[in-house]
């Protein structure tokens, strides 16, 4: 069943009343569960040229009510102005049952902004129940967002054991424009959807030790509350420095970079095959040439052959192939020598008897 209370400044509110005060609640809510959300809806001040988007603080925390643990998911963010022209802000609370924490997870839920209301109209009243529908927990790893602002999706997995060896809430400084939720919902991706129902988160500073308290605020560079505390405190963690110096190691981190699969790929993976180290020099010489190959080599055979490319020029100048191509060409010159002193001899030899005959018949 839907549980809920709205939150935000009118004339006079359900429980009478005006200014900031309960605007909608689910019918039969309890009042201590009642005061107890309305506790939840304060909305810290941004920094001056703070969007609406950066203004927004999306979390997920676990509140003491009446001897129970309520699982409570709240979207604060402005509203506009009141109903005596000040700036307004409106605070949507869920209180999270079983069924969804079997079937989803919180930053599931937090994103999806068809659950979440922008505005309030009208009159102080109270909300019908319902079923709240389920948002499939997801699996974002590899975590392109952590990879993005971080540069390794690694650091995830060293953030997770921060926070698990950490006794306290901790702030994780986020880079300027970082999308917040998304790194809280990428964080939540790594651990089992029965364990994300444990851990507690928001996307703009909690005060450690509150009754709100959380285990990771993701606290924007720009954020005043950061600027007012010591930067050197125990609960303030930024990557890159401290516990989060070191590059992340570990099977978490692996996963975190390349995504659940990896440990699957890994252990079915064949094994590479292994390049034979082969021992190859050239040869000495190169093999005889035949004689077509000698038919296509240019009549300057004493010159080296060289190849044409259109950006490099190679010459090769191996001796065994120029002393080949010599060889046949001497050959070749040698032949054409005696074949001009045969034509000679024969004309010599025709025109001798020619002259003889001559003298003959006179």
């Amino acid at each position: 069943m839907i549980v809920e209370l709205i939150h935000t400044s009118l004339a006079r509110g359900l429980d009478g009343g005006s200014g900031y005060t309960v605007a909608g609640r689910t019918g039969g809510m309890p009042a201590a569960m009642s005061e107890a959300l309305s506790r939840l809806s304060g909305l810290p001040p941004a920094w001056s040229d703070a969007t609406l988007e950066e203004k927004i603080l999306c979390a997920f925390r676990r509140v003491e009510c009446a001897g129970q643990s309520l699982s409570v998911l709240s979207r604060i963010a402005p509203s506009g102005m009141d109903y005596t022209g000040r700036a307004n802000r409106l605070s949507h609370h869920r209180v999270i049952d079983a069924r969804v924490m079997s079937e989803s997870d919180p930053a599931a839920l937090l994103e999806d902004d068809a659950l979440w209301r922008q505005e309030w109209v009208g009159a102080a009243r109270e909300l019908s129940g319902g079923i709240l529908p389920v948002r499939l927990a997801r699996d974002d790893a590899p975590l392109h967002t952590w990879e993005r602002e971080f540069g390794d999706a690694g650091f995830a997995a060293s953030v997770l054991d921060v926070i698990m060896k950490s006794g306290m809430g901790v702030w994780l400084v986020v880079p300027a424009m970082s999308k917040r939720l998304r790194l809280a919902a990428e964080l939540m991706s790594l651990m089992p959807q029965k364990q994300r129902w444990q851990f507690t988160f928001a996307t703009r500073p909690v005060a450690p030790g509150s009754e709100s308290s959380v285990k990771i605020c993701f606290v924007d560079e720009r954020e005043p509350e950061l600027a007012a505390h010591n930067s050197a405190s125990a609960w303030i963690f930024r990557v890159g420095a401290g516990a989060l110096a070191a590059r992340p190691t570990g099977e978490l981190a692996q996963r975190a970079r390349h995504g659940r699969d990896h440990e699957h790929v890994n252990a079915n993976q064949s094994a590479p095959k292994v390049r034979e180290n082969i021992q190859w020099s050239p040869p000495t010489t190169l093999p005889a040439t035949r004689e077509q190959d000698v038919a296509g080599i240019s009549q300057t055979s004493a010159k080296p052959r060289q190849s044409i490319d259109q950006t490099h020029t190679h010459t090769h100048t191996h001796g065994p192939v120029v002393i080949q191509v010599r060889r046949v060409a001497m050959a070749s010159a040698s032949s054409g020598v005696w074949k001009w002193f045969a034509v000679a001899f024969i004309v010599i030899a025709a025109l001798l008897w020619f002259a003889v005959q001559s003298g003959g018949a006179s």
